[in-house]
């Protein structure tokens, strides 16, 4: 049946004391709009976009969403199997409306952030690097390895926080809460990007691989402040964008997993754009360019770099073979 021979019940009707403009207001209130928003604009810049994407929450074992997942290859599919290691960017993200500001309380300076980007898709995250003045293997993070560790992108564009609250009303006054910021956008966000790095860790046996840059992202449709904490005065600013860094413990993991990093960017909805196409997916195609330069050596996560001992880790990206 075609849509416009669909003909209304009589029984498909509002209650009484129930308006139009009531259930609009509640749909303004709730997020949704935004996330279609977003999800629309992602799609005019050739990202797939899945809205409600499911994962598994690794604390209570129950499925739970995200608002949108967005992918965009950054290869050509002609290059086909000439390639080992076909890149692409992911954004999870989380939307949030709000009429009260967020604060963020900044550091002063970059934070460290183990684990971003996440890589997915890889047997592992390192390279284990071999060389010819000496026996030591030299285990070297993709980043590292490809010269990409002090992009603007990672320490330099985005402000950085560790932790941040949202205001609320009490009578006349305002008062910041910090649970709740939390628990509706940063752990989320979180145990979304651990669940899709384990649902896409390919098999053993595998010798061509999708490599998922893959990044945490909230969008604010509300105000954003920073706020630097002085010694006898703390002073309020405006920001599009701030970077706030998660610690995770994991029990019965190696002694050197058990405490990483993970971040997430929160950008107001207006930003967005600047956001995806100035900042993350500049440095989005340039890590995809060398990704493909060194596919073998990704795709084997081994390397060999001559005179290692005399120069370690400079220029390791011009410098890198397979082996």
């Amino acid at each position: 049946m075609a849509k416009h021979d669909l003909v209304n019940p009589k029984t498909n009707q509002l209650v009484p004391g129930v308006s139009e403009a009531d259930v609009l207001d509640a749909v303004a209130k709730s997020g949704y709009p935004l996330q279609n928003v977003v999800s629309h604009y992602l799609e005019t810049a050739t990202f797939r976009t899945v809205e409600e994407w499911s994962y598994l929450d690794k604390d209570s074992g129950q499925l739970r969403t995200i608002d949108v997942k967005a992918e965009k290859p950054l290869f050509e599919y002609k290059q086909g199997r000439d390639i080992r290691i076909r890149p692409s960017l992911v954004f999870l993200i989380e939307c949030k409306q709000s009429q009260m500001p967020y604060v963020f309380f900044l550091s002063r300076h970059p934070i460290p952030v183990s684990h971003f980007p996440v890589f997915a898709g890889l047997h592992g995250e390192e390279i284990a690097i071999k060389t010819d003045d000496d026996r030591s293997t030299y285990n070297v993070g993709i980043l590292g390895a490809l010269d990409l560790q002090f992009r603007p992108f990672l320490i330099e564009d985005p402000e950085f926080c560790s932790s941040f609250a949202k205001c609320a009303r009490k009578g006349k006054e305002l008062e910041l809460s910090g649970s709740d910021p939390f628990l509706c956008l940063v752990s989320p966000l979180v145990k979304a990007l651990q669940h899709f790095h384990t649902a896409v860790k390919p098999p053993t046996t595998a010798e061509y691989f999708d490599l998922y840059l893959t990044l945490a992202v909230a969008v604010i449709d509300g105000p954003m402040m920073g706020v630097r904490v002085q010694e006898g005065s703390n002073k309020l600013a405006f920001l599009p964008w701030v970077r706030t860094v998660r610690h995770e413990y994991f029990e019965g993991a190696d002694w050197m997993e058990r405490g990483r990093a993970f971040a997430v960017d929160i950008v107001h909805k207006d930003f967005l754009q600047a956001y995806v196409e100035n900042h993350a997916l500049s440095f989005a195609l340039e890590f995809s360019r060398l990704a493909i330069k060194h596919d073998k050596v990704l795709a084997s996560g081994k390397a060999f770099v001559s005179g290692m001992n005399a120069k370690p880790y400079v220029e390791l990206e011009k410098r890198l073979k397979p082996r």
